[in-house]
């Protein structure tokens, strides 16, 4: 699993995730957590910085957690070249003691749902404790009802004559989906299967509202209320 986002994945993901794209999401992100100059921000699953290094250069602090050291090294070194004080961590979130609260926390980009439904609700518990009093929290994962309707059994993605190839199993009876992702990059072939827990709007807002949010809202990507056609799904909730 930690090498399933590392370097070839990021590599691939360049061809979509785009800057543009990028400043785009951060503008929604500030819109929905209702963001002010110099609040303190919480990414958690950072990756390889993409979303913090863009809040950090607009003005917000922020610190980044996730498991793939390798990832976080690329986001260190962008943060350099741009000057950015960011605060990068290579932990596993559950075991991280926070010396203070968070104004904001975000899991972003389908960050949530790779472990079981019970230590899934401990991290959300455990995001509500990093919070400030009237601190927001930001999930963005798969719309699950759109993703089934339009699930291919694989996908393709080249990129200079290099290849991202997903195979897709979904069981229903686990709401899990099973993904098979091969690289074959320079001629070699490597594989890092991973799954993730496709949850609802209702699990995912009743898993929030036990650990303790309130005032709980639904979105789309484009900052619109969700529904069954969204191409994301964007939940808030503030402590």
């Amino acid at each position: 699993m930690k090498n399933t986002f590392d370097y070839l994945y990021i590599y691939f993901s360049e061809n979509y995730l785009t800057h543009e794209r990028t400043k785009k999401e951060c503008t929604l992100i500030e819109h929905l957590c209702s963001l002010e100059k110099g609040d303190h921000v919480l990414d958690i699953g950072c990756g390889h910085g993409r979303i913090s290094n863009e809040l950090a250069h607009r003005g917000y602090r922020v610190t980044g957690i996730d498991w793939s050291q390798n990832a976080l090294d690329l986001a260190i070194l962008n943060a350099r070249k741009s000057n950015l004080d960011i605060c990068y961590k290579n932990k596993n979130f559950l075991d991280t003691l926070w010396r203070e609260k968070f104004d904001c926390a975000l899991s972003w980009y389908t960050s949530f749902g790779y472990s079981n439904d019970e230590i899934c609700k401990l991290q959300l518990s455990k995001i509500y404790d990093s919070l400030k009093k009237g601190g927001r929290f930001l999930i963005d994962h798969i719309n699950r009802d759109r993703c089934l309707k339009y699930l291919p059994t694989s996908s393709v993605l080249e990129r200079e004559g290099n290849f991202m190839i997903d195979h897709f199993d979904y069981k229903p009876a686990q709401g899990i989906l099973h993904v098979r992702r091969q690289f074959i990059k320079d001629g070699e072939l490597s594989e890092t299967p991973y799954n993730i827990r496709l949850l609802t709007f209702t699990e995912i807002k009743e898993w929030m509202l036990h650990a303790g949010f309130k005032n709980i809202e639904g979105y789309n990507n484009k900052g619109q209320p969700f529904s069954v056609d969204s191409e994301r799904m964007i939940l808030t909730g503030v402590k």
